[in-house]
């Protein structure tokens, strides 16, 4: 919905004074918001392509590579990629800010840990850490609260839903509390309202909700250790003897990320083209298809666009902070635009995974003219590549939703993620059908060698040209 800037094959070419400037952004500290950029370097643009593209999804690969393994929000990985694309953007000649961005950040350690009460390892089974609990470790008796050991086919549980639910709770246990009607989020700030020195959430046990599931709480706030169990785990532990051990490695906090944000040198009039695709990676790996593989397509255009443009609408790069996270960077960015400002966007392009290793050719957008007339584009340009465009719905997994919710016109285009290829895309794309588009999704093998080149530079070319179009008000359907 992912080595600093060490010198590139590409920039050998452009000449020594880039490759200082890339050394001296990774390895001298300082704020991401520093004005203090690298002087513009004069150099021809590089045609978008397979081969432009993948010059920038390596050096963020290389940024990974030298700040823990990835590019996460709120990190040094996530920082040094702000720096790299703010210099690279800077020497095109670009005017670049800095918009600072507020997220929940979490990051856990290591696994939880559960044990005593004289019940064994294996009836406790594994058990999962609540996204954005707090780090802690409680020794304790369990105290369970209003469960159902026995719960109907149909009936919901409401443990710990209530007020009342603690109105007997001994201070300093570690709740044990039944998943369902309210959010795991009440749950547990009303545990540790009313004391406890842990929780533990467990699985209701109707059929189909047993298991382990990935329960967040939805922000920092929590100050207690809080983990999610299956209901044969909370079975067990509410007959548990004596006090149980649990703990709780991770951090959990407000962070701030930035989005880099850059108008062009060039171009006149009140309308402006915006092409933007998130920096931040998961982090599980280094991102290079989601999404250096989206921002990198992003800095080749904007690098092309600056050295041959002129007399066209003004260009709007955006390369989004935390998405990840819940698009944290766009949705901060759209709030705060007047209504005139998001009626002089004419379009928003977006870029986010164009190298899937299966990778298919999709393009997604709002229906409105604008869209009509740049959809077409992509698909006259992807047909004459010998290669068909199939039109889908992202919903709201990108950085275009808020734009489209705010009736900015928005396209863009997508190379697959964690889907199942068809045999019908197999013959129409190649790669291999009932395979996902993607299969280092999120996952730590998301390097630059996964990247599909011939899907990469069917999708850059492609949005070259859209954005080429949108630029030009005489082709942009307006």
């Amino acid at each position: 919905m992912k080595a600093g800037t060490a010198p590139l094959a590409l920039l050998v070419l452009a000449g020594a004074a880039v490759l200082a400037l890339g050394r001296a952004d990774d390895e001298r500290p300082r704020s991401p918001g520093d004005a203090r950029a690298a002087e513009p370097v004069k150099r021809p643009a590089p045609e978008v392509n397979a081969r432009s593209v993948m010059a920038h999804v390596r050096a963020l690969e290389r940024v990974a590579d030298r700040h823990g393994g990835n590019r996460a929000a709120g990190t040094p990985g996530d920082r040094a990629s702000a720096r790299y694309a703010a210099a690279r953007l800077r020497a095109a000649g670009y005017r670049v800010r800095l918009e600072p961005v507020r997220f929940p950040f979490f990051d856990e350690k290591a696994r939880p840990r559960l044990r005593g009460g004289g019940v064994s390892a294996k009836r406790i089974g594994r058990i999962r850490t609540l996204i954005y609990s707090a780090a802690g470790r409680a020794r304790a008796r369990v105290a369970p609260v209003d469960v159902d050991l026995s719960p109907g086919l149909l009936s919901g549980s409401d443990s710990g839903c209530e007020r009342s639910d603690f109105a007997r709770f001994p201070r300093g246990r570690i709740a044990l509390i039944q998943r369902g009607e309210c959010t795991l989020k009440s749950k547990v700030l009303r545990a540790q309202r009313a004391g406890a020195s842990g929780v533990v959430i467990f699985n209701e046990g109707q059929l189909g909700r047993r298991g382990l599931i990935p329960g967040t709480l939805g922000e920092p706030g929590a100050r207690i250790p809080a983990v999610f169990a299956s209901y044969r785990t909370g079975v067990a532990l509410s007959r548990a003897r004596g006090p149980v051990n649990l703990t709780v490695r991770a951090t959990s906090e407000r962070r701030t990320t930035h989005n880099v944000v850059a108008d062009s040198p060039f171009g006149r009039g009140a309308e402006r083209v915006m092409l933007g695709g998130h920096l931040d990676s998961v982090p599980d790996g280094p991102g290079a298809n989601d999404n250096a593989s989206g921002s990198a397509t992003v800095l080749a255009i904007a690098e092309r666009e600056a050295g041959q443009r002129s007399g066209s609408r003004p260009l709007r790069i955006a390369l989004w902070g935390a998405e990840e996270l819940g698009l944290h960077g766009s949705r901060r960015h759209v709030r705060r635009l007047s209504g005139s400002q998001r009626r002089a966007i004419a379009a928003y392009v977006n870029l986010d995974m164009v190298g899937s290793g299966n990778g298919g050719r999709f393009v997604y957008g709002s229906d409105q003219p604008v869209n009509g007339a740049l959809e077409g584009v992509a698909r006259r340009v992807l047909r004459g590549r010998g290669t068909p465009a199939r039109r889908r719905s992202q919903g709201g997994g990108s950085d275009h939703a808020p734009f489209e919710r705010a009736g900015v016109p928005v396209i863009g285009l997508f190379s697959g993620a964690e889907g199942t290829k068809t045999a019908e895309q197999s013959r129409e794309w190649g790669g291999r059908a009932g395979r996902p588009y993607d299969r280092c999704y999120h996952r730590r093998c998301d390097r630059a060698e996964r990247i599909d080149r011939r899907t990469l530079d069917d999708l850059s070319r492609t949005a070259a040209a859209v954005v080429a179009t949108a630029l030009d008000p005489r082709k942009a359907g307006r």
